[in-house]
């Protein structure tokens, strides 16, 4: 959320009329309050591809998951290759 917040406040320092910037910033308030590092939904049958979701999104990376089995990581690695992660 850090990271969004700070993008926002790079927003409101623009140039742009306050009206553009209003309408903008609720766009994006919308659209990202809907990402995994604001708000996710946890369940065991999810948790691999929110893992993936995670490090997709920069909200965590794989040194995070160090203390996790070789194979949870290397299906990560692998699930990420094939989305471009």
């Amino acid at each position: 959320m850090e990271k969004l917040v700070k993008e926002y406040a790079v927003l409101l320092n623009d140039n742009l009329p306050a009206s553009s910037k209003f309408w903008e910033l609720e766009k994006r308030i919308k659209r990202d309050k809907n990402k995994p590092g604001v708000c996710l939904n946890l369940s065991k049958q999810q948790m691999l591809f929110d893992i993936v979701r995670l490090i997709h999104d920069g909200v965590i990376t794989m040194d995070d998951l160090l203390d996790f089995s070789d194979d949870l990581r290397d299906y990560v690695k692998k699930v990420l290759c094939s989305i471009g992660g």
